[in-house]
């Protein structure tokens, strides 16, 4: 049985310029084949059990060829499997997907392309560049710059005639070739040259001068692939219209956790940061429940939201009605712990967001009468520090996938608003087993502070009020900082 093909643009470098279709095949692929520019987040919107294969081309250095990268499309296929070829910016723009469909086409193979933004058009968007503009560049003509031999050479008599914008891909190679090309043809010397370095990524650079001028200056800026030239008028427009690389995040990497609402990420994006998610530990594992008589219980703690719904299934797999509990006294620790309990239709005897909190802790210890504490096993510990009643631990709290998608160097700040994030990126940092202790965080409450401290985060910064735009401007106040001090 024959599986299927997407051939998918993954855009040029920001995870956010995917299409909703792109986006949706990668939730749906058995298999990923992937290049060496796509944004690593991409492979996050994977399902935890997707086979991932790189298969990225580095200049000058040993690849998987073409014909391999087809034979491995064609394997997949073949048994049976959802196979996304994810490639930089769009399958058919200098990406030779047109050669990948053929071979899916000689081999009976259905398929299907979905196209994705070159960077011959956003890179340029996002270093203030307007492709066209009226009066001024009326069209656009984008070319390989990867010139190999004689026998693949530009026709550069017929290029020196556009009037229009030129877009180079792929073309650092030979910038000196491609200006003195023009040049000799009657280009005008002083023409508006501008290369865009790493277009839509974080460590994007742009810069711009003359076709007289460009490559001393590149050189002298160190500008390398993987880069864009862009040649004409409209590269007057860089400085006026560049607003991308004018936000106060701009080429600044965040890491948070994934959230379903994701609000905090958007305010980081929209700032101009490239934001990394960790993903958050969804893989819960109940342990077995060993509970006393709920009649000789006076109070419950509970101080996680899946600890309530495994205290749930206990009552229901012993038989017992939930009504049993209107003797207890129950306290929630933690807002999702509070607003789960509460949507159950429970009214608490108490509530607190820090079951840690020096008040509450005086409070507790002064309680009458049997309680015990619920709780999970990343948070047994504090607990057990923090409240003197017998703990039971309702389930473990694992990762779906061991695999993550960047590394401790890849990110410059870090922003834990919550205990549960902060618990969560403990758990992250002891899978990868790479030193993040000297990493900057931006924290919320002393609930957060307190579980870092303990496992060892001391570079911490506090917002000054507890709320998701605070932690927003405290990245931009640490950026701005740094940035007057280097």
């Amino acid at each position: 049985m024959s599986g299927f093909v997407s051939l998918v643009g993954a855009g040029p470098g920001d995870e956010e310029l995917i299409s909703i279709k792109g986006a949706r095949r990668l939730e749906e692929a058995d298999v990923l084949i992937y290049d060496r520019l796509v944004n690593p987040m991409l492979l996050t919107y994977t399902k935890a059990n997707c086979e991932k294969i790189y298969v990225g081309k580095i200049p000058n250095q040993p690849c998987v060829s073409q014909e391999k990268i087809e034979e491995v499309l064609v394997a997949k296929a073949k048994e049976g499997k959802k196979v996304v070829r994810l490639k930089s910016g769009d399958p058919y723009i200098f990406g030779r997907g047109g050669e990948e469909a053929q071979t899916l086409i000689q081999e009976g193979i259905p398929f299907e392309v979905v196209p994705g933004i070159t960077s011959a058009i956003a890179g340029l968007a996002y270093a203030g560049i307007p492709m066209t503009f009226r009066n001024i560049a009326t069209s656009f003509h984008v070319f390989t710059g990867h010139l190999q031999d004689a026998s693949e050479a530009l026709n550069w008599d017929a290029i020196s005639h556009l009037k229009g914008t030129l877009v180079f891909l792929m073309g650092m190679k030979n910038l000196q070739t491609i200006c003195e090309e023009l040049m000799v043809r009657g280009y005008d010397k002083e023409t508006p040259v501008a290369i865009i370095e790493w277009a839509t990524h974080p460590q994007q650079r742009s810069i711009d001068g003359k076709l007289e001028t460009i490559v001393e200056l590149a050189e002298k800026l160190q500008m390398k692939a993987p880069s864009l030239i862009v040649i004409g008028d409209v590269v007057a427009f860089r400085e006026e219209l560049n607003y991308h690389e004018k936000l106060p995040l701009f080429s600044r990497t965040v890491l948070v956790q994934e959230t379903p609402n994701a609000k905090l990420p958007k305010l980081l994006k929209d700032a101009g940061a490239t934001v990394y998610a960790f993903q958050s530990p969804t893989k819960l594992l109940a342990k077995e429940l060993q509970l006393p008589q709920l009649s000789s219980i006076d109070g419950l703690v509970v101080t996680d939201p899946s600890s309530w719904n495994f205290f749930v299934s206990y009552l229901q797999q012993e038989d017992l009605d939930i009504r049993s509990l209107s003797h207890l006294k129950i306290v929630a620790s933690g807002h999702h712990t509070i607003k789960t309990i509460k949507e159950a239709g429970i009214r608490l005897y108490d509530q607190i967001n820090d079951f840690a909190e020096e008040n509450f802790v005086k409070q507790m210890r002064e309680q009458e009468g049997n309680w015990i504490t619920l709780t999970s096993d990343i948070k047994e510990k504090a607990v057990a520090e923090a409240l003197p009643f017998p703990i039971h631990t309702t389930h473990s709290v694992a990762f779906e996938s061991e695999s993550f998608s960047y590394h401790a160097e890849d990110i410059q700040l870090i922003c834990l608003p919550n205990s549960a994030a902060a618990y969560h990126f403990v758990l992250m940092a002891e899978k990868t087993q790479e030193n993040w202790k000297e990493k900057p965080i931006v924290i919320m409450g002393d609930n957060t502070r307190s579980v870092l401290e303990k496992a060892g985060y001391h570079q911490l910064i506090e917002t000054e009020v507890r709320t998701l735009k605070s932690v927003c401007e405290a990245c931009q106040t640490f950026f701005r900082r740094e940035s007057e001090n280097d």
